[in-house]
């Protein structure tokens, strides 16, 4: 049987064909951009504990954070190992920092930098290949799971890179990248590239290898102050910091009265390496995940969670919120951009801080009074904070709520 004319639907196709050459084209992301993305939250990181104390003030996370480690071959400690296995059994998200400048193989005392740089090059070469095993069986038993690789963290020159080029680490990325793929059974591994905030630029893998860029985001990033031992430093130049208003004071490229190029200088919430980073991802293709974020100690009471800590803890979670959904200049560079849709999760390390990274009070990691990290992170211990934690989540867009 002949089938029935189709004309009335070559008619409603065409539609949207003949508005546009009568009425131009839509705006770009027009309709997108009404809606906040969907984020992901994660409780960072290396234990549990950061796990069970988020999702008492929060409905469950969509995952969490830990690290495995080249020199040994394996997880970091039994607790990353025991979180990690926690996560992929429910099918949650795992972000592992695959770390090896904090413990390069065959380091024996000297300039760690200096054999991390070798240990760089030597992945690249292909060597080390074994000490992934642990890990790509891992992967493997859990098919349901979706794992966000970070080769290594914070990456920088001095770490990385044997050369100005950089090529150490871009090989090493790629020929990590390349193993894992020839050893994993199923698609649900992400390679993340975590540079430090200045040289994202330098050490990019290339567009092929990566699949999300991460950063850190602590005081420096939001311009926020933090107290160690009596001394007050924020990650910027003095002149560049306004005690005032707790802001980094930076140029950005705008236009005199003759619309002519030329520096206007302004207060920012957000380190200027931060911002280009975004547009950088952007520019790419890439969305972000903020791998690692928290408080530090913002005060000089020796990191009692109280007073002023409530104030400067309440405004830290705003500007972390705040990054998200960013919309306007940045420093040093012409036009305004919208960011707001760059960065799809977050990573908040939801420890006590004075008791290391491990959050274990047994004295042998425990930071020391009135130092950077002596801090109880900890969301549940803090009021305002919380507050806003909790209205940033339904304002941008985030799968975890607070409960």
């Amino acid at each position: 049987m002949r089938p029935a004319p189709r004309r009335p639907f070559l008619l409603l196709a065409l539609l949207p064909l003949v508005a546009g050459l009568l009425f131009g084209p839509a705006a770009p992301g027009a309709a997108a951009s009404t809606a906040p993305p969907q984020r992901i939250l994660l409780a960072g990181q290396s234990t549990k504990a950061a796990w069970d104390d988020l999702s008492s003030v929060t409905d469950a996370p969509a995952g969490g954070s830990v690290y495995y480690e080249l020199a040994s071959g394996t997880w970091v400690s039994p607790a990353h190992r025991d979180y990690a296995t926690f996560l992929a059994s429910q099918g949650r998200t795992v972000q592992i920092g695959i770390s090896w400048k904090d413990n390069p193989p065959g380091y024996t005392g000297g300039d760690r930098a200096a054999r991390s740089r070798a240990v760089t090059q030597e992945l690249a070469d292909g060597q080390y290949a074994d000490r992934f095993a642990t890990l790509l069986s891992f992967v493997n038993q859990y098919p349901r799971a979706t794992f966000l690789l970070r080769i290594d963290y914070e990456v920088s020159s001095t770490f990385h890179c044997t050369d100005s080029s950089c090529s150490s680490y871009k090989n090493a990325f790629a020929r990590i990248r390349a193993l894992i793929d020839g050893g994993k059974h199923q698609g649900n591994v992400q390679y993340v590239y975590h540079p430090v905030r200045g040289e994202y630029a330098q050490l990019y893998p290339g567009d092929a290898a990566v699949d999300r860029i991460g950063v850190s985001v602590f005081a420096h990033e939001l311009c926020l102050p933090i107290y160690d031992n009596g001394y007050l430093y924020n990650g910027t130049p003095p002149a560049n910091y306004d005690t005032g208003t707790l802001q980094c004071r930076n140029p950005y490229i705008g236009t005199d009265s003759w619309g002519n190029p030329a520096a206007v200088w302004k207060d920012w919430d957000y380190d200027g390496n931060v911002l280009g980073m975004m547009k950088f991802a952007q520019d790419h293709g890439k969305t972000m995940i903020v791998s690692e974020s928290g408080m530090m100690n913002f005060t000089a009471d020796n990191g009692a969670t109280d007073g002023l800590e409530q104030t400067r803890g309440a405004l830290w979670t705003q500007r972390l919120f705040g990054l998200l959904d960013y919309r306007g200049p940045i420093p040093n560079q012409p036009g305004t951009y919208d960011l707001s849709r760059v960065v799809t999760a977050v990573t908040y390390i939801d420890l006590d801080f004075r008791y290391g990274w491990d959050a274990v009070p047994d004295g042998t990691f425990d930071f020391p009074p009135d130092s950077t990290w002596f801090v109880d992170g900890r969301l549940s211990r803090y009021t305002t904070a919380r507050t806003a934690f909790c209205q940033g989540l339904a304002d941008t867009g985030f799968t975890t709520r607070c409960r």
